[in-house]
């Protein structure tokens, strides 16, 4: 388990996405080798067949990174697993016989073509079972105690079990409980109280403890920790733990202090100024490319529901300033008859027929490529809200205020990482991942929200 942009990533992620793609080439050399005496295959020689197993490779692995199968925290029957290797293998099916068509120096044509498709559909579907036999059976585990017992332990254990299949293990909980407790709400098992602790620790072969303990005026076992610290063992402060794990920062129990003193949440100059360059370049090229789709777009809405094309609302951008953001118009006219803004709904009935397709691909947010020309957003950062949405989660939720210290974005993390946010709950935590991104900015994450906002909106995740 390696870190990256502040997150866990898994290096057995990392591995079966290599080995898989050397799967893939293998099979496409081993068609070469089996039907090199060919007459169709004369012309090529084994440069050729390595550039075809390439781009084999690559049509291959980006559907099975669209359908999740890199994302090792889903967890998928071996009916789902057969179904999706299944979809990827057509999907390279029809593009490489395209490309064949098209390019045929890059494409797999002939007896090769349906020979390499027998091969990778067979080798990966076996490899993927062993894959799957070696994470739930055989794959080592870091095996974790939390200290403490609270809310605090509850919600980075639940993390913690979310992501066994990554390479983490809860082995349990040590500190005080009510007598004839055992678990913490189901979750694991309470090993013993603070005194215990070192013993424990060794007893289990844990190598790395996350201190949880909501209460600090009470016991708190400085010494036991310590011991252990110079004997070796890794110790973690919750916050930090969960940050690097989930992906976000927890707000409810968090201290002021971890905002203050914490290494991230700097902002620099030439950075701000860069992706600020780069958001304005991307998106004047952008209006250039969508352009098409900005007609059909405007001819569907005029010929499906009376009213206007576009539509605009106040939102709250950064440090507080109002501004107006512009979309396609997807509900019905004067859907807000009241004049009280509502969040959508799934199903919501104002959505008008064209809006719902709008919406599922994401088209409706087209416009607002304007606003990025103008310097209202940018093309990653948290989404800016309704000021009436605002002032009623500001005095709701702690630390929402942050949010606003940065220019919002066409898209974020929370956007990539979380679904879509229609009540407070969901507001809380949308925020939490929102902070994440403004702790831990950076080029790099901004090109990873980017490529995953692409996979969104081609398979049209997360939206009302």
């Amino acid at each position: 388990m390696i870190t990256l942009e502040n997150r866990f990533f898994p290096l057995r992620s990392a591995a079966c996405f290599v080995i898989e793609g050397g799967i893939i080439l293998f099979s496409v050399i081993a068609s070469f080798y089996i039907l090199q005496h060919s007459r169709e295959l004369e012309v090529i020689d084994i440069h050729d067949a390595v550039v075809r197993g390439m781009v084999v490779a690559f049509f291959c692995q980006t559907c099975m990174y669209m359908l999740d199968l890199y994302d090792l925290k889903c967890s998928q029957s071996w009916g789902e697993l057969f179904f999706s290797l299944l979809f990827s293998v057509g999907f390279v099916f029809i593009g490489i016989g395209l490309i064949s068509y098209a390019i045929p120096e890059f494409g797999v044509g002939g007896r090769m073509y349906y020979l390499t498709i027998l091969f990778v559909s067979i080798f990966l579907l076996l490899w993927r079972l062993a894959f799957d036999f070696y994470l739930s059976r055989i794959a080592p585990r870091e095996k974790i105690v939390i200290v403490g017992t609270g809310e605090d332990a509850r919600i980075v254990a639940d993390e913690i079990v979310a992501r066994e299949r990554l390479g983490f293990h809860l082995t349990g909980f040590i500190g005080p409980a009510d007598p004839g407790v055992a678990k913490v709400e189901g979750i694991g098992k309470i090993l013993g109280n603070y005194d215990e602790m070192e013993r424990l620790v060794l007893d289990h072969g844990v190598r790395k403890v996350v201190v949880a303990i909501g209460e600090r005026r009470g016991r708190y076992p400085v010494r036991e920790m310590l011991n252990m610290r110079v004997g070796g063992c890794r110790i973690a402060e919750w916050p930090e733990f969960f940050e690097k794990l989930s992906g976000r920062i927890p707000i409810a129990n968090l201290a002021p202090s971890y905002f203050i003193f914490n290494e991230g949440f700097r902002k620099s100059r030439v950075v701000l100024f860069v992706r600020r360059v780069f958001s304005a370049l991307f998106s004047a090229a952008a209006l250039v490319i969508v352009l098409p789709v900005f007609i059909i777009v405007v001819a569907a809405i005029k010929a499906d529901s009376p009213g206007p094309v576009f539509y605009a609302q106040e939102r709250v951008g950064q440090n507080g300033k109002i501004f107006r953001i512009y979309k396609f118009r997807s509900m019905k006219k004067d859907a807000e008859q009241d004049g009280a803004p509502r969040w959508a709904t799934r199903n919501d009935p104002r959505i008008t027929r064209v809006g719902r397709i709008i919406r599922q691909l994401r088209i409706d947010e087209l416009p607002q490529l304007f606003n990025v020309i103008r310097g209202d957003l940018d093309l990653v950062g948290p989404r800016p809200e309704r000021p009436k949405f605002v002032g009623k989660l500001h005095m709701m939720i702690p630390y929402y205020s942050l949010r606003h210290t940065v220019k919002p974005g066409l898209t974020g993390w929370a956007q990539v990482m979380f679904t879509y946010c229609g009540t407070i709950e969901e507001s809380k935590e949308k925020l939490q991942y929102d902070l994440f991104y403004i702790k831990n900015m950076s080029l790099k994450l901004d090109l990873l929200i980017l490529f995953r906002t692409l996979k969104i909106v081609i398979l049209g995740r997360g939206a009302r």
